[in-house]
């Protein structure tokens, strides 16, 4: 199953475990999701937006031209801590039911990216940063595992801006409060 998913959908998020819980996300969400990634690369992700949002808008934000934009999403070229990226992406829609950043990796780059796009997530929409775990298995400094745990500081109170932040392999869902 996981193989001829992967053939329709060339993405890391099905080999990764990644899918049910974007399944999940889609249930609450509904069709309508507007969805912005970061880090298009081959554009599977792109494609897989499509299917669980058929009656949204994808956008895929990537600063590699050369990137894989599938047709029906919206194509932006930049870096993912381009201060001017809050209001490209605006520009195409005015919020987010779903922002998922897979792109650098990097906690330094992640953590200003989440405070560039948090803003436009929609009340109750989710925030996800993806592949945090390289800092358990060692393959950056530990910037990732400190980016996600710094998360945690958005629960200071119960009226707070983040409902609810759900820790899984690789994922770091965030849930706005509606």
């Amino acid at each position: 199953m996981t193989e001829t998913l992967f053939r329709l959908f060339p993405t890391d998020k099905i080999e990764h475990g990644y899918l049910p819980a974007y399944i999940r996300l889609a249930d609450m969400i509904g069709p309508h999701g507007n969805v912005c990634e970061i880090g298009v690369h081959t554009g599977g992700s792109l494609e897989l937006w499509r299917v669980l949002f058929p009656h949204g808008i994808t956008v895929g934000v990537d600063n590699n031209p050369a990137c894989t934009w599938p047709p029906y999403t919206e194509q932006v070229i930049s870096s993912q801590d381009d201060p001017k990226l809050p209001n490209r992406l605006a520009s195409i829609c005015a919020d987010y039911d779903l922002i998922v950043d897979d792109a650098s990796h990097i906690g330094a780059l992640t953590a200003e990216t989440h405070r560039l796009l948090w803003p436009l997530v929609k009340p109750g929409g989710f925030y996800v940063i993806e592949d945090w775990m390289i800092s358990l298995w060692g393959w950056d400094d530990g910037s990732m595992l400190r980016t996600v745990q710094s998360l945690l500081l958005g629960l200071t109170s119960p009226t707070a801006e983040i409902a609810s932040i759900t820790y899984q392999y690789g994922m770091a869902i965030v849930r706005k409060r509606p």
